[in-house]
């Protein structure tokens, strides 16, 4: 018989016993009864990610540059995918991906309720065998999802960019935007700068599975959500001429910039070489990534907006509204050009050789004359030009909507003497910078730029590639409005007489930028030839038209091409020249407002 004291401790221990059993059931099924509902909620309803379609890419007239196109990709809910280890190697062999791959992107998913895409654009073949073996593998599900389709008229790929998997730094900065790992955002280009809007906003749906992760039905839930397409754009580019200057450049290093001067946009943006945009529409092996990173031709480079080159000639420009603004040149002053002026022990050339002969201001700009500008930067400080270069807006970027954009390099006084000393440099730098020469550096893009602010007199609009949203679920457009600026402190002589010289080097006898004159309008325009220590020099055309009445305004750059004159010049004349048989096209159409008879 067991004494009352042991009984009574025996008793006790029971009752704590059961107390602690009692609280601990009152804690599991009281008190966090929602967070393990909520755990048997997500065993049981499965949340299914709902993509939103892709904006698409029009050109001004409304042409659709880029386009979706059905695709399939196979995704993986990580919670089932970890606990069938054996299933795991069948996975891995259909979608072929290595495991390791898979396994990666599996261990960086934030949730494991939340399925993991693990391969993008399978193939039929690979569709039908994991059709088949569903019932065997039912934690895959099979996605069918937009993929980018191209116009096949153009490549423009550095101005569409491509797509890529996000990531893990992209993720960690942009989850506020509802990504998760395995989407899909813009990595360069239009792609990438208006990723936000052309990517749109993913729904949600919710279905429920039984314990094996087979799905049994559809669930009714008040936080269901239909995903928001992404908006539609309409940029500025021209399809037609885009197309023109893609073929003009198709055996050459460089590029074209064709801006209309009212408004800003970017009529051309071709920077060539280049690659097809159809590449990034599948997997991507290492060994194209490779070609594509180290290609020599740099084929991933935006040599409009990125590379930075010495502009020669056309530079002039700047050297000769500095000194008539500081008054230390007039338009009266002329030299006598005999091919070369000493300095020093150094002779420093003319580009023609046998010489210019007596010339003047404007016929300096008009036949690109380097004596005459050599004896102008003697007269014009180091920072006055370097004041006005800046004025003009080179030594920064533009501004226009890409990603990447290079400032260039004006040098005043304070970067000769940090990069040479204050005695390790002299006039003969000053001539090469007078030139276009030197460490003086500009982009494509800029030259652009200024050559609509001497088309404008000083006005000009930020370039920009957009034109407007179109919001599809609001059924309504957006329309971008670029920021617009006004040079000051620039006298309306100055710009006259700078619009002078451009006319006279394209529409008279002796002018350089003669080979871009067109017999039914006058084109403005400077031309220059930019020493290259790499090979043949660079040749460049920055000019506008009409010269009375500015539309669009041009740059050309051929790498290596060597004359200004000679290769860069003639493709403006094909640009402008296309440009304006467009605009009198679309003039020939006059509306019926009333009974009279249409003209076409």
């Amino acid at each position: 018989m067991v004494p009352l004291e042991k009984k009574n401790i025996y008793s006790a221990a029971l009752i704590i016993l059961f107390a602690i059993l009692l609280t601990k059931l009152f804690h599991l099924q009281i008190y966090e009864w929602g967070k393990y509902l909520q755990y048997s909620e997500k065993n049981r309803i499965r949340q299914v990610r709902l993509l939103p379609t892709r904006g698409l890419i029009y050109d001004r007239h409304g042409y659709v540059l880029v386009d979706n196109t059905p695709s399939y990709s196979v995704s993986v809910f990580p919670f089932e995918y970890l606990k069938n280890d054996s299933s795991q190697e069948k996975i891995a062999d259909l979608v072929g991906v290595h495991k390791d791959i898979i396994d990666s992107k599996i261990r960086q998913s934030t949730s494991p309720f939340l399925a993991v895409r693990v391969a993008s654009n399978i193939s039929f073949d690979t569709l039908v065998k994991i059709q088949e073996r569903s019932l065997e593998l039912p934690w895959i599900i099979i996605n069918v999802e937009p993929t980018r389709m191209y116009s096949g008229d153009i490549f423009a790929s550095h101005l569409f960019g491509y797509l890529g998997e996000i990531s893990r730094a992209e993720l960690k900065s942009r989850q506020e935007y509802g990504l998760v790992q395995g989407d899909y955002v813009g990595k360069k280009g239009i792609e990438k700068f208006y990723d936000d809007e052309l990517r749109g906003k993913a729904g949600h749906s919710y279905v429920e599975v039984d314990a094996l992760g087979r799905e049994v039905g559809t669930v009714q839930v008040d936080r269901e959500t239909q995903p928001e397409p992404g908006a539609d754009i309409y940029l500025t580019i021209d399809l037609e001429l885009q197309k023109l200057a893609e073929k003009l450049f198709e055996k050459k290093s460089g590029g074209v910039v064709l801006l209309d001067v009212r408004t800003g946009g970017v009529l051309v943006l071709c920077s060539k070489p280049d690659y097809n945009p159809e590449i990034f529409t599948q997997k991507i092996s290492n060994e194209i990534w490779r070609s594509l990173v180290n290609s020599p031709q740099k084929v991933l480079y935006d040599r409009m907006i990125q590379s930075e080159y010495p502009p020669g000639s056309t530079f002039k420009l700047v050297l000769a509204a500095a000194g008539l603004e500081t008054r230390q040149c007039n338009i009266s002053e002329t030299t006598d050009c005999q091919g070369y002026i000493n300095l020093g022990i150094h002779t420093f050339h003319c580009w023609n050789t046998s010489g210019h002969g007596q010339v003047d201001f404007l016929d300096a700009i008009k036949r690109s004359c380097n004596v005459y500008f050599y004896r102008m930067s003697l007269k014009v400080d180091v920072d006055d030009w370097a004041r006005h270069s800046r004025l003009f807006g080179f030594g920064q970027p533009t501004g226009i909507d890409l990603v990447g954009e290079s400032s260039g390099n004006v040098p005043d006084r304070a970067y000769l003497n940090a990069e040479h000393g204050e005695n390790g440099w002299g006039k003969g730098m000053l001539f090469n910078l007078a030139i276009g020469q030197g460490e003086l550096l500009v982009t494509p893009i800029q030259m652009a730029q200024f050559a609509m602010i001497l088309a404008n007199k000083g006005l000009y609009v930020q370039p920009h590639l957009l034109h407007r949203f179109y919001y599809m679920h609001l059924k309504e457009f957006r329309y971008h409005q670029p920021l617009r600026k006004q040079i000051q402190n620039i006298s309306q002589n100055t710009w006259q007489v700078l619009q002078k010289g451009m006319i006279m080097a394209v529409n008279e006898s002796g002018g350089t930028g003669l080979a871009a004159s067109l017999p039914y309008v006058s084109i403005a325009g400077k031309t220059g030839t930019a020493e290259n220590p790499h090979g043949e020099a660079h040749a460049w055309f920055i000019g506008f038209g009409p010269a009375q009445n500015p539309q669009v305004a041009i740059c050309v750059l051929v790498e290596n091409g060597g004359s200004g004159g000679a290769q860069a010049a003639p493709i403006a004349r094909e640009i402008f020249d296309k440009y304006f048989e467009i605009e009198n096209r679309k003039q020939s159409f006059t509306i019926i407002t009333d009974d009279t008879d249409a003209k076409i």
